[in-house]
């Protein structure tokens, strides 16, 4: 015969006991409850907050979140059977045991769903570096594109995987597979006759290739960029190189290395390798033809008309300047620098140092030494040839056309132009000048201090200085009586 046990409690002590008032009860109860309603050990309040999270999101209908600052009433509940009442509070209790003490494992093992799409991600193309991709579940943080967003995608899940050397492989490979031809993969330079075969767009139209579109937006673009991103020595397709956005030519550019640089740029028809580094930034030009080999960037500075020519060589900072010209071969040098407008070339070489400034005005012919100063703005000029050592001045000005020469002498300043002229060596000086016209000659005696005249005439043969005097107009040389060495003076028909 079954016995009936009785709880051993009446409702009253029940209520006293679930209301924490102190009380006599079942041992085992007391402690059931006790450690029911003591505060929080501490880590048990770990995960608190995703546990409720996790509770209130896996609730079937909608309610309001609950809220801690508010005290809520208590509901009194006469008609209740004792025993309901302590399963009721129990529950209550035993809940809030377990988001206080088992807070995170019930965050972990609760599991979220949404009724949305599922997103994909696409690794290495339009993504930004560094930006953290969550995959788990399929879902996507952090704006990465997804696959129902690409274009030419079909919308199924999974996700699109590579990075934009994975894409471009499998874009290759796709149009090999159009075109029946597979035995240009090994092949750096077949890969450019690949890429350019019209083919592109077609395979293009599906993913994964077509993930593509989302870096360069434009499919006549792709081609080039894929060019750059497998480090190809040509382009794909020259004319539609500009097409390329001037954030991927910065970055592509400077990231190739030498010979596959130089393949790039000499493979450009003249009009759009000068767009291509019009676009560049100072940093990206500098990084381009720090890689180039100084025959290649010789080449490709020749090819620039003269806007362009002056908009790369006045970017680029003087130390890139100085290590440049020096090393470029002289035909190229020679077609550089006179093919520079005048205000570029002032600059440029304005700012090389002595030795770079003689190692290359010494280098140019006498006519193309002519060409690059004619027309320099006098600042330049001026700094140009106060720069140049003695024995390198004198080299160059002998070098120069008489016409140039007399020029240049005329349209310095009377202070630069006493430099310059004592700065001669004296056999230099003679040279310099004898060659001047008649005119020029006149112009810088009358110029230069009286002092500066009779010291540099001093300097020369007494038959040179007779001889050089002797072309100045009698206005001029009787000026001149008072400042001559009496040596000279006698020398002259005066």
């Amino acid at each position: 015969m079954r016995t009936r046990h009785s709880i051993g409690i009446t409702r009253r002590t029940a209520e006293q006991l679930l209301d924490g008032a102190a009380g006599s009860g079942p041992d085992h109860l007391i402690q059931v409850l006790s450690a029911a309603t003591a505060s929080a050990r501490e880590g048990e309040l770990a995960g608190e907050r995703a546990a409720v999270a996790a509770f209130e999101a896996s609730l079937s209908f909608e309610a309001k979140p609950l809220s801690h600052a508010a005290t809520p009433r208590k509901r009194k509940m006469p008609n209740l059977p004792l025993m309901k009442l302590l399963s009721m509070k129990a529950v209550m209790w035993s809940l809030a045991g377990l988001v206080a003490a088992g807070g995170a494992a019930t965050a972990g093992t609760v599991a979220f769903t949404s009724s949305g799409p599922t997103s994909t991600v696409n690794n290495g193309v339009g993504t930004p570096a560094g930006n953290p991709v969550a995959t788990t579940g399929g879902a996507v943080s952090d704006g990465a594109p997804t696959q129902a967003s690409m274009p030419g995608s079909s919308g199924s899940s999974g996700a699109l995987s590579g990075t934009p050397v994975q894409l471009c492989d499998d874009l290759t490979s796709g149009v090999e597979s159009v075109i029946g031809d597979t035995g240009n993969a090994a092949d750096k330079a077949g890969l450019s006759s690949v890429l350019a075969n019209p083919a592109v767009s077609q395979v293009l139209a599906s993913a994964p290739a077509s993930a593509l579109l989302n870096t360069v937006d434009s499919a006549t673009a792709v081609p080039d960029y894929c060019g750059l991103v497998l480090a190809l020595p040509t382009v794909p397709v020259p004319g539609d190189f500009t097409r390329l956005p001037a954030s991927i030519l910065n970055q592509g550019l400077s990231g190739l290395p030498s010979t596959d640089l130089a393949g790039v740029l000499t493979s450009l028809p003249a009009g759009t390798l000068s767009q291509t580094l019009d676009e560049l930034s100072p940093t990206a030009l500098t990084s381009v033809f720090t890689t180039l080999p100084s025959g290649t960037a010789g080449s490709v500075l020749s090819e620039l008309p003269a806007s362009s020519l002056g908009s790369v060589l006045t970017a680029l900072p003087a130390s890139s300047v100085t290590s440049l010209l020096p090393s470029l071969q002289t035909s190229d040098l020679t077609e550089v620098l006179t093919t520079l407008p005048n205000p570029a070339t002032g600059t440029v070489l304005s700012e090389l140092p002595a030795s770079d400034l003689t190692q290359v005005l010494t280098a140019l012919p006498s006519s193309a030494l002519g060409n690059v100063f004619t027309g320099l703005p006098t600042s330049d000029l001026s700094e140009i040839l106060t720069t140049l050592p003695s024995s390198a001045l004198g080299t160059v000005l002998t070098a120069l056309p008489a016409a140039t020469l007399g020029s240049v002498l005329t349209q310095l300043p009377a202070g630069n132009l006493s430099n310059v002229l004592t700065a001669l060596p004296t056999s230099d000086l003679g040279g310099v000048l004898g060659t001047l016209p008649t005119g020029d000659l006149s112009s810088v005696m009358t110029t230069l201090p009286s002092s500066t005249t009779g010291s540099l005439m001093g300097k020369l043969p007494s038959s040179t200085a007779s001889h050089i005097l002797r072309k100045l107009p009698a206005s001029v040389l009787n000026g001149l009586q008072g400042v001559l060495p009496s040596s000279i003076l006698a020398l002259l028909p005066l």
